[in-house]
């Protein structure tokens, strides 16, 4: 055998090993974001769609739940030696872009082109959207979450009472669930 072929050899083995790793799981993430969705979606029947106090906790919570997910994973990274800057980068745009659109969105609801109960909505399909994608391109954990989200939205539309802290309540437990069976899953290959 040449040293090319060796060497080649070699990098596919580290190549493979290194696709089986994938991305690390930190179930706290999932337990945050099921906390900020429970009493942020639970808040727009508490106070009714159109108010400000949503769109105040909205844009409190989810740059501080993106700060609070950047710092617990980065310090799993560090923990488990996997620390991924590109990748960091990748999930943080994701989001953000999710986090724009909406903002976007309420150019709709300002102009009245959309009913704040119309906008908040939205917003869920929207968030629907970015999980389910998140779960195609970043972590396979997520798609059920989008599903479930995708659910809610329909809920929010049909439902005649507690539309939306039920859709929370749905969100939180598939977080829930799914930051469970990735721990769950951990364990096993370990």
């Amino acid at each position: 055998m040449t040293d090319t072929e060796s060497i080649r050899e070699d990098i596919a083995y580290v190549r493979a090993v290194a696709e089986r790793t994938g991305p690390g799981h930190v179930p706290a993430i999932y337990v945050i974001w099921a906390v900020i969705c429970v009493c942020g979606f639970s808040l727009v029947d508490l106070v009714g769609p159109g108010s400000s106090w949503v769109g105040i906790y909205w844009l409190t919570a989810g740059p501080v739940g993106g700060a609070l997910t950047w710092w617990v994973a980065a310090r799993a990274g560090d923990r488990e030696g996997q620390a991924d800057r590109r990748t960091g980068k990748r999930w943080a745009g994701h989001f953000l872009g999710f986090f724009v659109v909406g903002l976007l969105g309420c150019v709709l609801a300002a102009t009245g082109e959309l009913t704040w109960s119309g906008l908040t909505s939205l917003w869920i399909l929207l968030l629907a959207l970015t999980y389910f994608l998140a779960g195609l391109h970043l972590d396979r954990r997520l798609m059920p979450v989008g599903l479930v989200l995708a659910v809610g939205y329909l809920v929010t539309l049909y439902l005649p009472e507690y539309r939306f802290t039920t859709a929370g309540a749905l969100v939180a437990i598939a977080l829930v669930v799914q930051g469970l069976r990735g721990r769950r899953e951990a364990h096993a290959t370990n």
